[in-house]
């Protein structure tokens, strides 16, 4: 974040870095994070994981996550200069993502663009460590599309462990939920989170139930047969039999965090940016199927579903009819 010229060369005072962990906590409670740590940037505990991965081309059509991969595995600095990484976490769960007409919409999707509100979030949080620490304390938010291993910040934070779907789960919080980070450049002192155990155990609940089996084996995905890579990223065509195992998902899949037992505690998310639009609920597939790119617009405009782009929702809307007539 920029600070006036004046203010330039500025460094905390001693005084102002006392209990500014719990400071920052606080702050960010208040602005809607469910969940937040503080921890020195660490070094990518999967790298290896990742790079077999890409060598194995399960990443399918998204290239961009070959890029800046020596940022991606900590051997060069996303933020020069930055020492600690807050990450938070908000809960964006709501009931099951189905619209009133019955076509399915991953429940991350149905209220406001996370990615537009958890930015505006993170830079009220960064404003407030430049006001409580008065110095040019530099500071980034990172929301979904920086090259960084997300989840190995949300388990090096204490926020949860990674599960056989790859999904960050907490055991009270469960997995329908956002990471976020703010890059500070300074050093903020802070307990050592706890370190949360992996608790799936011998549950295969996630794997059994994907109904393309993208998940090929523990905390492995691949995107290439993943409902959610093909109604999100990939505009080319899709095996006969994965098509019809996508049944009624226009954008997006939840299908492994709604058979996962830890998501029977959640509670609904107290963020109203993501209460469901009425517009898109009450889009029908036959009007979805050949939408005009204006009506697009303006139907989800501020959301995520956007950024699929109308070509793309279209696609998987005409997709989604095929099942539903398949059916009847």
């Amino acid at each position: 974040a920029s600070v006036p010229a004046w203010w330039a060369g500025l460094r905390p005072r001693p005084e102002a870095m006392k209990n500014l962990a719990d400071r920052i906590e606080a702050k960010a409670i208040e602005l809607g994070f469910a969940q937040v740590g503080i921890v020195p940037i660490p070094k990518p505990a999967t790298v290896p994981a990742l790079e077999h991965w890409l060598a194995e081309g399960r990443h399918g059509d998204m290239t961009y996550l070959e890029k800046y991969h020596d940022i991606r595995i900590g051997e060069r600095e996303l933020e020069p200069g930055a020492s600690t990484a807050v990450v938070v976490w908000a809960n964006y769960h709501r009931p099951l993502g189905i619209t009133k007409t019955g076509w399915r919409i991953a429940r991350y999707a149905l209220g406001d663009d996370y990615h537009d509100v958890l930015r505006d979030r993170l830079r009220a949080l960064g404003a407030f460590i430049h006001a409580e620490t008065g110095a040019a304390v530099g500071t980034r938010p990172a929301v979904d599309t920086a090259p960084i291993l997300e989840r190995d910040l949300g388990r090096a934070a204490g926020l949860g462990w990674v599960g056989k779907n790859t999904m960050l789960i907490d055991a009270e919080l469960g997995s329908y939920g956002f990471l976020a980070e703010l890059y500070v450049d300074c050093e903020i002192p802070a307990e050592e989170p706890s370190e949360h155990p992996d608790r799936c155990g011998t549950c295969t609940a996630c794997i059994d139930a994907c109904p393309t089996g993208a998940i090929v084996e523990p905390m492995v995905v691949d995107s290439n047969r993943c409902i959610s890579y093909f109604t999100i990223e990939h505009d080319g065509p899709i095996p006969d039999d994965l098509e019809e195992k996508a049944g009624e998902w226009v954008f997006g899949c939840d299908v492994c965090q709604e058979v996962c037992p830890w998501n029977r505690f959640e509670s609904e998310t107290q963020l109203p940016d993501f209460v469901p639009r009425s517009d898109p609920a009450s889009l029908t597939l036959e009007r979805a199927s050949d939408l005009r790119k204006s009506d697009f617009d303006r139907i989800f405009r501020g959301m995520a579903v956007r950024r699929a782009g109308a070509g793309l929702f279209q696609k998987s809307a005409r997709r989604a009819l095929r099942n539903r007539e398949r059916e009847t």
